[in-house]
């Protein structure tokens, strides 16, 4: 674990001794895909990080209406709002894949970054760019259109993977979940970008192959 922690924010600030008094007090986790990890709402105590596999947050209404609002990968964390203020969770967690966790106490961890402060600083700027991406992706969904509400979903996942841009191939429910349209009109754009060879589409990919329109 601590070959994996010293490559990601805010931990690769970290000598051998940080690292391995953070992995004392993690407890490694695994959960089948489908998994709800947190719910909206509860008043549960501990930080995550992401080691394996994929996760889905979102919040939802009364009606049962969901929106996603982040896609977690590997080294991303989650919890750390209602770790610092005690407040309920806002928003819930579900595993997309079979996911590998290491989690955290509140005890442990406020406890923890007593001893490496500069932890506590570069967190409190994790937890800063969280709030400006989250403004960043209301901007969008309130007023953009579908497609370009698509087209920022698709930017923003892309990597670079041998000299092409490929972004994960969530379904069309999930990019409608995402923002906050009907899957048929995700179908349709998607179809569309495809046909006009923007993108092209493997077995678990979206690959963009030139530059998206600006607007469609």
């Amino acid at each position: 674990m601590q070959e994996f922690l010293a490559k990601i924010p805010p931990y690769d600030l970290l000598d051998a001794r940080g690292l391995q008094a953070l992995e004392n007090i993690a407890t490694r986790r695994m959960y089948k895909k489908n998994r709800v990890i947190i719910r909206q709402g509860d008043d549960t105590n501990n930080m995550f990080i992401l080691l394996q596999g994929q996760m889905r947050v979102y919040v939802e209404d009364e009606h049962g209406k969901q929106l996603i609002v982040r896609i977690l990968k590997p080294g991303d964390s989650f919890g750390e709002v209602a770790l610092v203020g005690e407040f309920p969770r806002t928003a819930s967690v579900e595993t997309v894949t079979d996911c590998t966790v290491a989690t955290f106490s509140r005890a442990n961890y406020l406890a923890y970054l007593r001893d490496y402060p500069e932890i506590a600083l570069a967190l409190a700027k994790t937890l800063a760019n969280m709030v400006r991406d989250t403004t960043e992706e209301l901007s969008s969904i309130a007023l953009s259109d579908v497609y370009g509400r698509i087209a920022h979903i698709l930017n923003k996942y892309a990597d670079e993977q041998d000299g092409e841009k490929r972004v994960p191939r969530f379904t069309h429910r999930e990019i409608a979940g995402m923002i906050g349209s009907s899957r048929e009109m995700v179908s349709k754009v998607l179809k569309e970008l495809e046909k006009s060879e923007y993108i092209s589409v493997d077995a678990r990919h979206y690959v963009i192959n030139r530059p998206l329109p600006d607007a469609w």
